[in-house]
């Protein structure tokens, strides 16, 4: 009987859970998914004005070298991957409103969407560094035959850091957007939930 007693205090001494508002959670959802495609849309604009760039500076300034317009070429093949990567994850967000329709489905599909993005920021993000890094080497070439030697230990000096640098931001903006999505799956599967109970 102390059990039973014991027992039933502990049950009712507990906090119940409380109920989502299914509103405030699709707000929630629909405010988190317009910063993210507003993000990925703001880095494809940022990347595309970086190959303008590239392109400029490929048709105004001579080069002496082979290696650096096979440099120029990998750099921009590479941000134009990028753009193209990022803009359609942009289209897939913004565009998809099946949280409306079908929460279940949405479901489904942001968590492919959130494995997706994370073999982006990983296997894909070390084959676009890899590519950069073999540019900016092309392109060190020419800048060792026609600069002094401290410039081009200069120049490797601040691209290697540079590389580093992105790297731990990678790792950050990884964990900040795998955050964000696991947020927005966590809130619908708790509403979903709360439905079914």
């Amino acid at each position: 009987m102390k059990d039973f007693d014991a027992l039933k205090n502990i049950w009712t001494g507990q906090a119940s859970v409380p109920k989502l508002n299914y509103e405030d959670v699709l707000r929630q959802v629909k405010k988190t998914k317009a910063g993210y495609s507003k993000k990925l849309l703001i880095e494809s604009l940022i990347m595309s004005a970086i190959i303008v760039l590239l392109i400029g500076l490929w048709l105004f300034k001579s080069f002496l070298l082979l290696t650096s317009h096979l440099s120029l070429s990998l750099l921009i093949a590479s941000c134009i991957y990028y753009v193209f990567i990022q803009f359609k994850d942009y289209k897939s967000i913004r565009d998809n409103n099946l949280y409306l329709e079908q929460p279940d489905k949405y479901i489904v599909y942001l968590k492919r969407y959130k494995t997706r993005r994370y073999n982006l920021n990983t296997r894909t993000f070390a084959i676009y560094s890899t590519t950069l890094g073999v540019a900016f080497a092309l392109y060190f070439v020419e800048v060792f035959v026609a600069a002094p030697l401290w410039q081009t230990i200069t120049g490797v000096v601040f691209t290697i850091s540079w590389f580093v640098l992105c790297w731990i931001l990678m790792q950050s903006y990884k964990k900040r957007e795998q955050d964000k999505l696991q947020e927005m799956i966590g809130n619908l599967e708790k509403l979903e939930k709360q439905f079914e109970d």
